[in-house]
């Protein structure tokens, strides 16, 4: 199998005019590069994510139950206010911890996750 992943970048890295011993150390910075922005990206639309969402529930929880019908708009209302942020702030954080997931893979081991992501590339046909 090691025999066969080094023929196939070496085989590679002749199609692209590139030498094998540089391959994987751009691959590395061109990924940990990328991953580090989205997941900083992510990081920060979860923070304005939760702010704006603490402040909506802020103000529908202080208005007064004299300018409400009755408590169950304001569950209603809070239900729904709420519940787009925070599916949004699930997805958000799940993307956030998997991109720094993927960021310690290749900043732990180059190497392995450049094999990783040409086996897949190739797999794929791409």
């Amino acid at each position: 199998m090691s025999n066969e992943v080094t023929e196939i970048i070496n085989t590679l890295c002749a199609k692209l005019g590139v030498a094998a011993d540089i391959l994987v150390p751009e691959m590395a910075r061109c990924y940990i590069a990328r991953l580090a922005f989205l997941t900083l990206v992510e990081t920060i639309f979860v923070i304005i994510v939760a702010i704006v969402s603490a402040r909506i529930m802020k103000r529908i929880l202080s208005v007064t139950d004299a300018d409400w019908y009755d408590w169950s708009d304001k569950l209603i209302m809070i239900f729904f206010v709420e519940l787009i942020p925070g599916m949004l702030l699930t997805f958000l954080l799940v993307s956030a911890l998997s991109g720094a997931a993927d960021l310690i893979g290749w900043i732990a081991s180059p190497t392995a996750s450049a094999v990783r992501e040409i086996m897949g590339m190739l797999s794929q046909g791409g």
